[in-house]
């Protein structure tokens, strides 16, 4: 357990994962949320204050809802980052006029980043899954079994190869990484007694003759021991969070293939009405025939050109649906923005009359990236009952309802 800071999840050579304890008290209006600002450390003295200049903080976002945050494209700063969060109610702008109020680290030490020759060292993550097989002796618990692929170094390291180092936690901002087995010899192993709600993680390095300069203490700030140790992998995905009413994280009700996509979206919650209300994944693709994902950007003209042209179809769309169901189609739209800030997100999609995936969303770089998206505008369509890709790019063809309806004919 860690003291009410902030604590390092994962870092490579250009992003940093952060998470902190809950903060305030449950609402029943929704969700708590949360501001986070960064800076570069600028020294080896400095001590994460803000006293304005080079070391005033960057905010990163007043409306986070949840307790975990990537910063991502983080360059030059060989000192390391330093981070802060609180509840959101100071200015927006000047975020440092009340600094006592924000939550630093807990180890009280910059977070680095890796070097690129230290990532490309890094095995790729574990895989975790729930063995439902498996008895665990402690009640209301479940067993985690973990792979991952073989240490594959070349050249000298793969003489030296001793075994596997491997960690876990508990999906908890007051938590942080323990180690499960100091040198395993195979590359799986399953952990029993595992009982959070909030469920777990693991991560992987593999164990060399010759380790040295390295310790656990180093950590607290960086995913690496330190010296000539190879850093840990990339944290695993969460296993094993369960939802207060019972279920496993990120099941929906829905009998809808297009929910899956949305896997681990915080709190099941698609955004509505420009992001002034939620949806739950359960009912925002219920009945709906032909579903978009529609990847676009402030910065972009084009997509600023093309939106109108969209918000238009989906007008006329859920027009034509609610006169005569029997003869058109349902539609639904998801925004999935590429946007570099929340700002530019939150002043875009307040035009939009459709979904949206949260800004802060693990989810939405997974999107972008299952989408395959290399250029913006970008609109998916897809069967809504099966989540079959019926067109990988809308943009440049006809918006034309009868068209994609005769696609699922």
């Amino acid at each position: 357990m860690n003291d009410g800071g902030i604590i390092l999840v994962d870092a490579d050579d250009s992003s940093i994962t952060v998470s902190w304890p809950p903060m305030g008290k449950a609402s029943s209006s929704g969700p708590t949320k949360y501001s986070l600002q960064f800076r570069p450390s600028t020294s080896a003295d400095d001590n994460g204050i803000d006293s304005g200049g080079s070391l005033l903080y960057t905010s990163l976002s007043t409306e986070l809802t949840s307790t975990t945050a990537r910063k991502r494209n983080l360059t030059g700063a060989g000192h390391g980052f330093w981070f802060r969060v609180s509840l959101p109610t100071k200015s927006k702008t000047r975020v440092d006029k009340t600094s006592m109020e924000y939550v630093g680290h807990a180890c009280r030490k910059p977070f680095q980043v890796l070097t690129m020759m230290e990532q490309s060292r890094r095995m790729e993550a574990p895989t975790v899954r729930i063995d439902r097989a498996a008895a665990s002796p402690a009640p209301n618990s479940f067993v985690a079994h973990v792979s991952w692929k073989p240490y594959e170094a070349g050249g000298d390291d793969d003489e030296l190869f001793l075994g596997y180092k491997l960690q876990m936690r508990e999906n908890d901002g007051s938590v942080g990484w323990s180690t499960v087995a100091q040198c395993l010899s195979g590359t799986e192993v399953r952990k029993k007694n595992l009982t959070s709600k909030q469920g777990y993680m693991f991560r992987v390095r593999p164990v060399l003759q010759g380790e040295c300069a390295g310790s656990e203490s180093n950590l607290e700030n960086s995913v690496s021991e330190g010296g000539n140790v190879v850093p840990f992998s990339t944290a695993s995905e969460v296993v094993g969070a369960r939802r207060e009413k019972g279920g496993p994280a990120g099941s929906t009700g829905s009998s809808s293939e297009v929910t899956k996509l949305f896997k681990k979206l915080p709190g099941d919650k698609l955004l509505a009405k420009g992001g002034m209300t939620t949806v739950p994944l359960a009912e925002a693709f219920a009945g709906k025939d032909l579903v978009f994902l529609y990847a676009s950007a402030h910065w972009c003209p084009p997509c600023r050109k093309f939106t109108p042209q969209l918000i238009r179809f989906y007008n006329d769309a859920k027009k034509f649906y609610a006169s005569d169901p029997a003869r058109t189609k349902s539609v639904e739209i998801v925004f999935v923005s590429a946007d570099h800030d929340m700002s530019g997100f939150k002043n875009y999609y307040a035009s939009m009359p459709w979904l949206a995936v949260p800004f802060d969303a693990d989810t939405r770089e997974r999107l972008l990236s299952w989408m395959k998206v290399t250029g913006v505008p970008r609109l998916m369509c897809l069967d809504g009952r099966t989540g079959k890709i019926l067109e990988s790019n809308s943009v440049g063809r006809a918006l034309d309802l009868a068209r994609y309806s005769r696609m699922i004919k």
